[in-house]
């Protein structure tokens, strides 16, 4: 038995002494304190540590772009904003209304200073203005039709970006699966390698062949984890999620072969696409812009009704004091003769305005024909990959069984069935990125045909 003699276990030590233990009672407001401290600093800093993980599906993450995508919101401002110009185009129909009220001391004239005072009220309702308050109304619309057709080409080309970003996703995840599980092959055949080495059954070159395949395998794995962490981030970028946010996507990928005749995707594309919208209602608008300087050299015909009311004196140096009450109506024709070819600078700026419009047009009309065209072509091209990847992915999961078979019966080794294991695997992975490939394509030729 040790002669260390045993320390008294209610004792705590501290430095070169001890002191005894005891339970010690706080007051009551240090205790809330205390527990208001650990709920407001310590805790929120060891959640916010951690990372929030985002699991969505597709669905999801088109209504979280739509929902919170800057371009879509700044675009639905936009179209917000030519909603109220509309309204304020409206404001020419209507009647103007002004008050005046004035006040004035003299001082000096009369013998004795005496104020003046003088109220006005006038409406003025403009009859005729040229067409320019009609066709300013038009342009409005139009503009607004031309921004609402901004919008819809916002929202197609955001639902593309999330579905181009969550299938690079998807096989990102399993590039870097087939990765990993090749870096563990390469190390086996490395291990391999070295082990027949020391025997004398190798030679250094294939050592050397081996250690280079684990090399070039290992970068590989490593890049494709980098790859994988970009597509997240720009997933995350386009949903403008939280950077720390680790993003999980679900949802299986299925996808239905179908046939699209390319005349019938250009005629659908020409009617459906938001672009066509917009040219036609921005040649519109152009042609309202011409009505209007136009109306530069027209006449503007107004009636209008003023009521006047004011204290006023006599025309002696005596001063007196009264009101007088009058008022005026009529109308009132303004026509310009000569502004020094100010309009007709401007309607020649409008037209040509209008003619740019009309080339823009027939140029866009063209261009979404051929975006239609590369779509459809790109399609029927990932359509052409799915059955020779199908059949190639049969063709080495046979070869696994087989091979199955032959490590059974002890002919093949176990690294020879790991080998036909990855040989399928990669054989799979293709196959998927070809359906992934054929999803994308099919989402750009919904998207140059205006569909959503």
């Amino acid at each position: 038995m040790s002669n260390k003699p045993i320390e008294n276990p209610h004792k705590r030590h501290y430095g070169f002494g001890y002191m005894e233990s005891q339970t010690i009672a706080l007051p009551a407001y240090v205790c809330i304190l205390l527990i208001t401290y650990l709920s407001l600093f310590i805790l929120p800093c060891q959640a916010n540590s951690k990372e929030e993980t985002v699991i969505l599906t597709l669905d999801e993450a088109i209504a979280i772009a739509l929902r919170d995508n800057r371009e879509v919101l700044l675009n639905q401002e936009k179209l917000h904003q030519a909603k109220l110009e509309i309204e304020e185009a409206k404001s020419a129909f209507l009647p103007e209304i002004n008050l005046n009220s004035t006040a004035a001391r003299s001082r000096g004239l009369y013998r004795k200073d005496i104020t003046n005072y003088s109220f006005q009220a006038g409406m003025k309702q403009y009859l005729y203005r040229g067409g320019k308050s009609v066709n300013t109304l038009k342009q409005a619309r139009d503009e607004e039709n031309v921004q609402a057709a901004v919008f819809d080409r916002a929202i197609s080309d955001v639902i593309l970006r999330v579905k181009g970003a969550f299938f690079a996703i998807s096989l990102a995840k399993e590039f870097t699966r087939l990765n990993k599980t090749i870096f563990e092959n390469a190390r086996e055949h490395f291990e391999t390698a070295s082990s027949r080495y020391k025997k004398g059954e190798a030679a250094e070159s294939d050592l050397l062949k081996a250690q280079y395949s684990v090399t070039s395998s290992q970068s590989l794995y490593e890049e494709s984890i980098h790859q994988q962490e970009s597509t997240e981030a720009l997933l995350k970028n386009i949903l403008y999620l939280e950077e720390n946010a680790a993003v999980e996507i679900k949802g299986d990928f299925d996808y239905t072969q179908r046939e699209v005749a390319i005349d019938q995707a250009i005629l659908k594309a020409l009617k459906m696409r938001p672009e066509i919208r917009e040219y036609e209602s921005r040649i519109n608008a152009d042609k309202a812009s011409v009505e209007i300087a136009k109306a530069g050299d027209r006449p503007d015909i107004y009636a209008s009704f003023d009521y006047y009311s004011r204290s006023t004196t006599s025309l002696t140096f005596s001063p007196s004091k009264g009101w007088q009450d009058y008022n005026l109506a009529g109308f009132t024709l303004s026509w310009p003769i000569f502004d020094g070819w100010a309009t007709k600078y401007k309607v020649e700026e409008a037209i040509n305005n209008l003619r740019q419009s009309q080339i823009i047009q027939a140029q866009g009309r063209a261009d979404i024909a051929t975006q239609v065209k590369e779509s459809y072509l790109s399609l029927k091209s990932a359509i052409s990959k799915l059955k020779p990847q199908e059949e190639k992915s049969k063709v080495y999961a046979d070869n696994l069984k087989v091979t199955q078979e032959r490590y059974k019966e002890g002919i093949a080794s176990e690294l020879d069935l790991k080998d036909a294991g990855l040989a399928l695997l990669i054989s799979q992975f293709n196959q998927k990125q070809a359906g992934y490939d054929y999803l994308l394509a099919e989402a750009k030729l919904d998207n140059a045909m205006g569909a959503r």
